[in-house]
């Protein structure tokens, strides 16, 4: 087992794969240790939840002797349909005194009973009502315990060191932009966007303070399914003609069934934008930044731009910094770059 000096690792265990970044910080800046992905065989997770933890455990072994990554320390990322984050007004109390009492505050504001749930929060701001009484907002993470537990106990079969568990959509802004990690400020909101292959998750923040939380049960994986349905073709083949698509290679039938999985996918994203917008204290979205490999779902960010309104700017986990360490080759880092934000965010934290 590591000691308490150990470098923290971030583990992201994703629907296809898994996925682990180590970064390390200096005066120089930021250095790509060690990063690498094995593949997960299909059902081990499902909507982000663990399936068969056996085959998770391996996947994650193998990854760990194949990069030679030293350290045992992880932080575990989670988004599925057994966490939510929602935003709360409550009576004003001094945090220490909201801690306190957090269960008995937020007990009826969660759909899952509170002792059965591991809770986190941010306090947005504090403001007064109509009536003069003094509230706050607060931005309210609630996940399943046994969910949140079959993540800590897998990552422990394989022989990790679980030192921590976040929410994967928080950790994939701090990977892509630099104004959810308070290095830079803008007017209005920024949404960051992260597409995987069945989970797609979406924060809204305001120079590094989340406002908006939504993850989707909905990802890239849906136009391969429906290529492969259509065509009649294994699911692998009809994910490297999806591919092929973004290079102008395929038919008109491709096309037109891959851009109506598209569209299903940006309604989705714009029916969360939509909602956030409504919400009282809601700021505009000044910016849009994509990432994960179900962005890559050609004219997606097209799409999506055209929905939204807005230019969409692809992030980029692994820009700034140094990876000469990593072993990795310039090329390799253009093709992991898309689906390394959760495990780098998570290293980064």
């Amino acid at each position: 087992m590591p000691g308490a000096s150990a470098p923290t690792v971030g583990l992201d265990i994703g629907t296809s794969a898994v996925r682990a970044a180590q970064v390390t910080r200096s005066r120089a800046g930021l250095k790509l240790v060690s990063f690498g992905q094995a593949a997960l065989p299909q059902g081990a997770v499902v909507d982000g939840e663990i399936r068969d933890a056996g085959a998770v455990s391996q996947a994650i072994s193998q990854l760990w002797k194949r990069v030679k990554i030293r350290s045992k320390k992880v932080i575990l990322g989670i988004a599925n349909q057994r966490v939510v984050v929602r935003q709360i007004e409550l009576p004003f109390l001094e945090e220490k005194e909201f801690r306190a009492s957090l269960q008995f505050q937020v007990a009826d504001h969660i759909p899952m009973p509170v002792d059965s749930a591991e809770l986190d929060y941010q306090i947005i701001d504090d403001y007064s009502d109509k009536d003069g009484q003094r509230m706050m907002r607060v931005l309210l993470v609630a996940a399943a315990s046994e969910m949140v537990e079959s993540f800590v106990e897998t990552a422990s079969a394989a022989g990790m060191s679980p030192a921590g568990v976040d929410l994967a959509p928080f950790a994939i802004a701090r990977a892509v932009s630099p104004n959810a990690r308070g290095e830079s400020g803008a007017a209005g909101a920024e949404a960051v966007v992260d597409v995987g292959a069945t989970v797609t998750n979406i924060v809204v923040h305001h120079n590094g303070e989340p406002r908006f939380v939504r993850i989707l049960l909905v990802g890239g994986d849906d136009a391969t399914a429906s290529l492969a349905k259509d065509l009649d073709v294994p699911f692998e083949e009809a994910e490297a003609m999806k591919l092929d698509l973004a290079h102008g290679v395929g038919t008109e039938e491709m096309k037109n069934l891959i851009s109506g999985r598209v569209d299903n996918l940006v309604n989705e994203i714009r029916g969360s934008v939509d909602y956030y917008l409504s919400q009282e204290n809601s700021e505009s979205i000044s910016s849009v930044v994509v990432t994960g490999g179900g962005s890559l779902t050609p004219g997606f960010t097209e799409r999506l731009g055209q929905v939204l309104h807005s230019d969409i700017s692809r992030g980029a986990a692994l820009v700034d910094m140094n990876t000469k360490k990593s072993g990795l080759t310039d090329e390799q880092i253009a093709e992991v770059e898309p689906m390394a934000a959760a495990a780098v965010g998570l290293a980064r934290a």
